[in-house]
Formats: structure tokens, C-alpha cells, sequence
């Protein structure tokens, strides 16, 4: 659970709709992003989860002391805000009450664990627990009956003792509830929610059931559904319009993008996919290192995981690692000072200036360049023709509108790539001829309040700019008249900046340049559209920020 202590809206306030929408936006991306310590405490669980992805690592033990007091105190001293007290079951350890206080003690402003909640029904344990520091209570709840929760968790009785905990912690500490989402459950899920705000709950994270642990064994013919179900879709769709009360918080997690058209701003935030690769680090790094395939890696498993796209792309930026030469080799301020690099048609550079361009691009083996600069200056100086520094200059990304007048004064064949923004647009539409060598790319954000400070309305500018351009990054049908260039065959690319110092792939920075390159989604109805086998779609925090509404199928 990600959630933050969010700001409750006063229900006296004036209604602004947009403003509370906008505001919750912009406090779901500040919890979201929050430097977190996850701290396991066990390795049991007092339930039975029909879908526990953790299962397999149930042993019966606790983790050992020593190692859960270091990671708390050594997580504070690299930053983390919010200290995650988790399992299996968290209280089952014997010194879960003195974890809390060690937290509280060693500096962390914020204090969660996320629990089935039954050892909050013993008033002593959540007075302590309280007494200690505990800021937040997760509670996982699956049911809003006995019946049905404790069917799910597999423990007789276990419903009516979470919740005396959640009721008797009401009101004392910040109160959260985790559902995972299944196939027993979904149908209630707007009277599960209605139930759960009837007690006071405000804060709702919803987790698709994943393939993983308990989830994958028999038990999945119960758990796993039919998305395109039209009585599911619409018991989801009332569940997901309780987000629109702006006193409730709810979440999205690891639930397909594409289901949750006209909720978009309730998209699970892409940067979480970091905390999903740390949660299976072990099974990633003997991938990458040994090359054992990770075991879940089967097609009719992969459909029902939010990683699937990761996981083939992680495959394709292997193949390119191992390949001796690639269509594009980027490096992005620093390369890797180990292990040789694949020879490359073209050199992709980002730097702060010309000189630390020329530092990288000379380490490339690659007879064409294109340039991301902060700063230009000096570049027509040090052109020679069309060369520079011996390799041939095809493209410059221009950022802003001072960087695209600059660069177009320069002679040359090579074309000023635009990032399209609300700057650039004003600048663009007031040329009086559009140059042949411009190029139009929308630029890709890693959070929805810079898409929507800066992003223009794709279909209006280019209704507004009315003659035809080289676009990238842009579906087809948001940029009428435009001739996109990027729905034939994709280059192979290897990009250093997923690359560790020594030379090898390193998961936790291949997953972050994942988020920002690789992240597309589609909307569901693409699938009729001529261009649906060549165009991936818009980047996950464009859809997220604008919604999936603009594209629409071209016949």
C-alpha cells in the first residue's frame, strides 16, 4: 500500500471538481514516489490467503533479529520517510512492538505495517503498538462478509477479529484497506467498499490478483476472471466511481491500464514497478548473472501479470547487450567504465554541453550521431560539413524555442528534432514555413503534473498547424495529417544509462529507464484501428494525464 496520510476535504468546502481532482492527483504522486524501507518481520502467516503471492517463501520462521534492526536504521540513514513493517504476518514476531519503537526512535517521520489485522483485536497490543509510534495500519481485508473473507483467507473466524481491530483502531491511527481483487470477490466489490466507508475507512488500495504463490495452483480456476465480463466491468466501474468523492482515496495496483479507461488518473503510478522488481531481486539477478529463466516465465501465466511487458523487453535489452552490433547504442551523461560496448550505426547522446558530448560519443563505436544538449553552443563551430567529431550529424533534439531558433540558423543537413510542448508549440505555430528537416516528437514524463503543465492537445495543435510534418512518439490518430515515422520496425537499441558501472544490465536501473522508454498502453478499442500491429500505443503517464479517450481506431 503507497498510501500517504492524504489531505481529507472539507465536505463544507465549495465543490470544485477539478481543483479536488487535481489536487488529489498531485498528492497521489507525492505518496506514491515516497522513499520507502520495506521491512520483512516473518516468514508465517496465521492465514491461509487462497491467492497469497508469498506462499512459497512460508517456512514457519521469523526473520532474524539482527537483520531486521539493521535494514530499519541503515533504511533511515539512506533516506527513507515511511518504514513498512510487513511478512507474512508482521505481528507474529514476537518483537514487532519493539520494531515499531526502534522505527520511531531511529527517525522515520512515518510508521506502516501492513497486517491481516487480527492482532489488533487484543487492546493491549494495539495500545502499544500505538504508544510506540505506529502512524498507519493496513488492513487486508478481501470480504465484506465472514462468509466470503474468510473463505479467501482459508482461517475460520479470522474476519470477525480484523475487524474488532480495525473498528477498535478507528479513529487513533490512520486506517487503510488492501482487497485483492479475484474472481469470488469482484462482483461485491462496491458493497464491499460501501460496507468498509460505512465504518469510517477513507483510504482503498485494489490489487489484481497476480500469478504468483498460492494464486497459481488449482486455486486459479477461482481466482483469475474474465476481464470483458460485462457484470464485472460494471461492478468495477461503480467501485471506481467512489474515487470520485473527495473525502475517498483509492489506488490501483498491478491492474491492466487498459480496463481502467475513464479512471486513468487511478493507474497504478509506474515508478511502483520498482517496488514490484525488488520484491523477485533474487530471481532478476540470476537472470541477468547466471542466466536462469525466471520460473513464472510461461505464456499462459505471463497474460495475467502487470510485468509482462517489462519481462520481454528485459529479454530484448539482453539480446542487444550480448549482440556485437545494433542499430542505435544511447548513452545518457555516463557510460559504463567496464566490458566492451556493441558496435552501432548511430550514436544516441544526452549531455549537458558540447564538450561532454564529444567525451561520450567518442567512446562509441557508431559513424552517426544524434545530440541532446542542454546547451548548444559551440555546435556550429565545430561542425565540419556534416560531421562532427568524425561521425555524421543526423539529428539535434531542441527543447526549447530558443534551442529550436538556434539550431535551425545552423547550416546543415541534419534535422531539429522538436520536443512538442506548450513553449515549443507557440514557437512552431508561428513559423512562417514549416523547415523540411523538422521533426515533431512528444517528449515522455515521468509524473502527470509535468504532462499536464507542459503537454499540449496533440489533435488541436496539428489541426492548428495544418501542414504536414515528421512526427514521433505520436499515434496516428492524434496528429491529423502528420506522417509519423515510427510505426515501422523499431531499431534495436542498447541503452548504457539500464547498464551498471562494470558493463552489465542492472535491474534496478534497467526498470527506471523501463518506466520512461518502454511503458506504452493502448486502449482497448485500438485492436480495430489499421495501424493496431505497428503503433505501441502513448507512453503509460500520457494516458494517465490525458486518458485514453483521445485515441480513437483510424480505418
Amino acid at each position: 500500500m503507497t498510501a500517504l496520510r492524504l489531505p481529507v476535504l472539507s465536505s463544507s468546502a465549495p465543490i470544485n471538481p477539478l481543483a479536488d481532482e487535481l489536487q488529489k492527483v498531485a498528492a497521489h504522486e507525492d505518496a506514491a514516489h515516497q522513499k520507502r524501507n520495506w521491512v520483512r518481520l516473518s516468514y508465517d502467516c496465521n492465514n491461509h490467503c487462497t491467492f497469497c503471492l508469498d506462499s512459497n517463501a512460508h517456512d514457519g520462521t521469523m526473520r532474524d533479529d539482527r537483520e531486521i534492526r539493521i535494514q530499519i536504521v541503515e533504511g533511515r540513514k539512506k533516506g527513507a520517510e515511511r518504514l513498512i513493517l510487513s511478512g507474512g504476518e508482521p505481528t507474529m514476531h514476537p518483537l514487532f512492538l519493539d520494531y515499531v519503537k526502534l522505527g520511531r526512535r531511529a527517525g522515520y517521520p512515518w510508521i506502516q505495517t501492513v497486517t491481516n489485522g487480527r492482532m489488533f483485536s487484543y487492546p493491549e497490543f494495539l495500545d502499544t503498538a500505538l504508544a510506540n509510534g505506529l502512524s498507519e495500519i493496513t488492513f487486508s481485508l478481501h470480504g465484506h462478509t465472514a462468509k466470503l473473507h474468510d473463505a479467501l483467507v482459508g482461517t475460520p473466524g479470522a474476519f470477525e477479529q480484523e475487524v474488532a481491530g480495525l473498528k477498535a483502531a478507528m479513529g487513533r491511527v490512520v486506517i487503510s484497506v488492501d482487497v485483492v481483487i479475484n474472481k469470488m470477490n469482484v462482483r461485491h466489490l462496491p458493497e464491499m467498499l460501501e460496507t468498509f466507508l460505512g465504518w469510517g475507512v477513507r483510504e482503498f488500495d485494489l490489487l489484481q490478483v497476480i500469478p504468483f504463490g498460492n494464486a497459481w495452483t488449482d486455486a486459479r480456476h477461482h481466482l483469475f476472471y474474465d476481464l470483458q465480463d460485462p457484470t464485472i466491468v460494471a461492478a468495477i466501474r461503480r467501485a471506481l466511481e467512489l474515487a470520485k468523492r473527495p473525502d475517498v482515496h483509492l489506488w490501483l495496483n498491478r491492474f491492466p491500464p487498459p480496463h481502467a479507461e475513464g479512471f486513468e488518473e487511478l493507474i497504478q503510478d509506474p515508478y511502483k514497478l520498482n517496488d514490484e522488481v525488488r520484491g523477485r531481486r533474487e530471481e532478476y539477478d540470476r537472470y541477468l548473472s547466471v542466466g536462469q529463466k525466471l520460473m513464472c516465465r510461461q505464456p499462459e501465466r505471463c497474460q495475467y501479470c502487470y510485468l509482462q511487458n517489462l519481462c520481454d523487453t528485459l529479454d530484448e535489452v539482453i539480446d542487444a547487450r550480448k549482440a556485437p552490433q545494433v542499430d542505435e547504442i544511447s548513452a545518457t551523461r555516463a557510460l559504463p567504465t567496464l566490458g566492451a560496448l556493441p558496435a552501432a550505426r548511430r550514436a544516441v547522446v544526452e549531455a549537458a554541453n558540447l564538450g561532454a558530448a564529444q567525451a561520450l560519443a567518442a567512446r562509441l563505436d557508431a559513424p552517426e550521431l544524434r545530440l541532446q544538449l542542454d546547451d548548444y553552443e559551440g555546435l556550429a563551430a565545430a561542425l565540419e560539413g556534416d560531421l562532427l567529431w568524425g561521425k555524421r550529424l543526423m539529428q539535434a533534439v531542441a527543447a526549447t524555442p530558443e534551442q529550436l531558433t538556434g539550431l535551425l540558423a545552423i547550416e546543415g543537413s541534419f534535422e531539429v528534432v522538436t520536443l512538442l510542448t506548450q513553449r515549443t508549440a507557440a514557437a512552431l505555430l508561428a513559423l512562417p514555413e514549416l523547415p523540411q528537416r523538422l521533426v515533431l516528437r512528444q517528449p515522455n514524463h515521468e509524473l502527470v503534473t509535468e504532462a499536464r503543465a507542459h503537454d499540449v492537445d496533440l489533435p488541436t495543435f496539428f489541426r492548428q498547424l495544418g501542414r504536414p510534418v515528421p512526427t514521433e512518439n505520436i499515434t496516428p490518430c492524434l496528429a491529423p495529417g502528420a506522417a509519423p515515422r515510427d510505426l515501422a520496425d523499431r531499431p534495436v537499441t542498447l541503452d548504457t544509462a539500464a547498464l551498471a558501472d562494470d558493463g552489465r544490465i542492472q535491474m534496478t536501473s534497467y526498470t527506471r529507464r523501463y518506466i520512461l522508454q518502454n511503458f506504452y498502453t493502448k486502449s482497448l478499442r485500438c485492436k480495430e484501428c489499421v495501424h493496431s500491429e505497428s503503433c505501441r500505443g502513448m507512453h503509460i503517464t500520457w494516458v494517465r494525464a490525458h486518458g485514453y479517450a483521445p485515441l480513437q481506431p483510424l480505418r
